[in-house]
């Protein structure tokens, strides 16, 4: 199914979550090395100490780089080579922004715990917090690694859950689900080594991790599809209640208005910016998967088979990507405003 929404309520409500008040911003309280914050504006810089990250925004790291962030109890340590970022959704009437790793890794220790904190994602998994301290590995193919080191977090892939509880981690591939939980000897695993790892995975079948990565991107658009219809149900709604209250307020006064914005047009309004709030969610998610996992996959292969561009093994990658390339393309960039590109 292809999903368009239209363009200009797109952007209209893009503005509105750029400028509403909902997420609360995180400071940087140390950085060294090539460290970045990119505005969702635009805007590229160099991070200081006192920096804010807000909803949005994205923190990227060189290979001498690393960067601390202090939000609301929770201390985010970014580690070199590394992309992280803050998507908004709302989930259960609460609109809250989600620890978004890209690539690289990065660490979560939450000083305080009130059972409302900001999931964890990457391309493969999304990780519910009741752990006070973890770490999130994410990888080259797209697969991710979730590692605990106290408390206990839920990790959500391909239609499975799986708890981890102190010293033990698991391995998520994209669109599949939760690997078996293993044993993490010191709570650590060398980045870099597993990254390589990934790599080479990925060179010896280029093909398996396409496929993983195409059933990734199925999944954010078949939650696109879902929304799409809800959302044209309330904004038909919400269309009906303005309309209503204009005529409210003509044929029984302001006070009635107000009551009537108020009971009716208000809750509407809240509920169908949600929904929109969550189709670009999902969008802003496969625009992650399609620019730092199959983009690299991509270029990697393309530049390897530069004077062999008929080997069997490239051309059935390249199918496979641009299969999924015409989905993103198709279902996904009508999702996206040009801040986001």
């Amino acid at each position: 199914m292809i999903i368009k929404v239209r363009i200009e309520i797109v952007i209209g409500f893009f503005l509105l979550v750029s400028t509403t008040a909902f997420s609360i911003p995180s400071e940087v309280v140390y950085t060294e090395g090539d460290a970045n914050i990119h505005k969702r504006n635009g805007g590229d810089y160099e991070a200081v100490i006192g920096d804010e990250v807000n909803t949005g925004d994205s923190v990227k790291t060189g290979a001498d780089g690393y960067m601390e962030l202090d939000r609301d109890d929770v201390t985010i340590k970014i580690n070199p080579d590394t992309v992280f970022t803050l998507i908004p959704r709302e989930e259960d009437s609460r609109k809250t922004d989600v620890f978004t790793l890209l690539l690289g890794s990065a660490s979560f220790r939450y000083n305080v715990l009130t059972g409302r904190e900001p999931p964890v994602q990457t391309s493969s998994l999304i990780a519910g917090v009741r752990g006070t301290e973890f770490s999130v590995l994410a990888g080259f193919d797209g697969s991710s690694v979730v590692l605990v080191k106290s408390g206990e977090v839920t990790v959500n892939s391909g239609g499975k859950a799986v708890s981890l509880k102190p010293q033990e981690g698991v391995q998520v591939n994209p669109g599949e689900p939760p690997g078996e939980i293993f044993k993490v000897l010191k709570g650590k695993v060398d980045y870099r080594k597993w990254n390589g790892e990934r790599f080479k995975s990925f060179i010896d079948n280029p093909v398996q991790a396409s496929e993983r990565t195409e059933k990734r991107m199925a999944f954010y658009i078949k939650k696109i599809s879902e929304l799409y219809p809800v959302y044209l149900k309330n904004k038909k709604q919400l269309d009906s209640a303005r309309e209503k209250n204009k005529t409210i307020k003509a044929e029984q006064g302001i006070e009635a208005s107000k009551k009537y914005f108020k009971d009716i047009t208000a809750p509407l309004s809240v509920k169908t910016s949600n929904i929109v709030l969550n189709i670009r969610y999902y969008a802003l998610s496969a625009l992650s998967l399609r620019r730092y996992i199959m983009g690299r996959m991509y270029l990697t292969l393309k530049s390897m088979y530069i004077t062999n561009p008929g080997n069997n093994k490239y051309m059935e990658f390249k199918k496979v990507f641009m299969r999924t390339l015409k989905l993103f393309e198709k279902s996904v960039v009508p999702q996206l405003v040009e801040a986001d590109i």
